[in-house]
């Protein structure tokens, strides 16, 4: 059956939530989702995909919120859909829109046809879920993301490891690279896998040191980060990893094709963190273009704060403020992030794009053995 969205009010959506009878309990930092669903199959698949990323016990000090999970198709046509803000144009075109009504936020990934709506106390995603898991467990997520954030939390465009007793965080445009070069960082026995794009940081009282939170996704990443590790190249098929090998950088580096990273089955079940104290930032200002050869060096932020510029992370389309409304999707400034790093180092990577390099430069700042 299709559900047609004009019509899921009120009764409707109550029905829809009284037909799931499972489910399972995810426990995130501050914050337990019961996730309920009308397929047991989405459930297990979730199960799997959390597994090293969420806490293994539920606290029981931490509130609990429900998320409902619909395995039904949704007819999303006859709504005055707002299309959604984007950082950069796509060639795709448009990916997302929202409807703001009484019930809350219903947001329609056009590209999928999966339909949410967001709202305080009960969010709901319906679809084809196993088709678009990733967009389920991104609809999760982004419960968590929306409740750190109304506790002062920033989000900012990262990845980001910890190892010696610190975290540090590595920012950079999409495609800039710092994915790959957190994953170079995992090969050192210390490290510990904590957030792949995303973190959310927030200065502590004097002499504590910034907190930082990473978000529970496994890295989603394009086939030149495979090819670059003897760890991640079986993920390949033979014959892609011909293909990819004989590839040109420049080429290479500007394939989009998503292969999910299972940080436990590839780096070992001790390989996650979820939370760490930010020590340091690094900004990813490389180049495959550039003929200089990789340099570190500090920057001060509070003189250059417009080098903080990758880092800014807007809250899109699905954040909701404590009192209900759904705010402008813009992105704090960058002096809002500078402001939140004043005890936080920011080294900047430049030159030519080189991640064993990299490597070693990070080892002798002290932030890897």
């Amino acid at each position: 059956m299709t559900l047609k969205i004009d019509a899921l009010v009120c009764q409707p959506l109550a029905s829809l939530k009284a037909s799931c009878t499972v489910h399972l309990l995810l426990p995130f930092q501050g914050l337990t989702l019961q996730i309920w669903a009308d397929n047991p199959r989405i459930l297990e698949l979730l199960k799997q995909y959390y597994s090293g990323l969420t806490a293994s016990i539920p606290s029981e000090s931490q509130p609990v919120q429900a998320v409902f999970l619909i395995d039904q198709q949704v007819n999303t046509q006859g709504i005055n859909w707002t299309p959604a803000k984007r950082n950069k144009p796509s060639t795709l075109g448009l990916k997302e829109a929202y409807w703001d009504t009484s019930e809350g936020r219903w947001i329609h990934k056009v590209r999928t046809g999966m339909v949410f709506l967001q709202t305080l106390d009960a969010p709901l995603a319906m679809g084809d879920l196993t088709r678009h898991f990733s967009q389920v467990v991104n609809f999760i997520n982004n419960q968590f993301l929306n409740v750190q954030q109304r506790c002062g939390y920033l989000l900012g465009h990262a990845s980001a490891f910890t190892a010696n007793g610190q975290a540090t965080a590595i920012a950079a445009s999409s495609g800039g690279g710092k994915s790959t070069l957190m994953l170079k960082a995992l090969e050192n026995p210390g490290a510990r896998f904590l957030s792949n794009d995303r973190i959310l940081f927030k200065p502590q009282p004097e002499g504590c040191a910034t907190e930082v939170l990473g978000v529970a996704k496994h890295p989603r990443v394009n086939p030149g980060t495979l090819v670059s590790s003897a760890r991640l190249a079986r993920l390949l098929s033979a014959a892609e990893r011909e293909r990819y090998g004989q590839m040109p950088t420049v080429q290479l580096w500007g394939i989009e094709q998503k292969y999910d990273v299972l940080i436990p089955a590839l780096y070992g079940d001790d390989k996650t963190t979820l939370s760490g104290k930010l020590s340091t930032l690094v900004l990813l200002d490389w180049s495959l273009e550039a003929t200089t050869p990789t340099g570190l060096s500090r920057i001060d932020i509070e003189q250059a704060p417009e080098a903080l510029e990758g880092l800014r992370k807007g809250p899109g389309p699905f954040f909701q403020c404590g009192d209900g409304h759904f705010p402008p999707e813009q992105a704090p400034s960058c002096d809002v992030y500078a402001r939140q790093l004043t005890d936080v180092k920011v080294l900047r990577l430049t030159g030519e794009v080189d991640f064993e390099r990299g490597i070693e430069l990070l080892k002798a700042e002290g932030l890897l053995a």
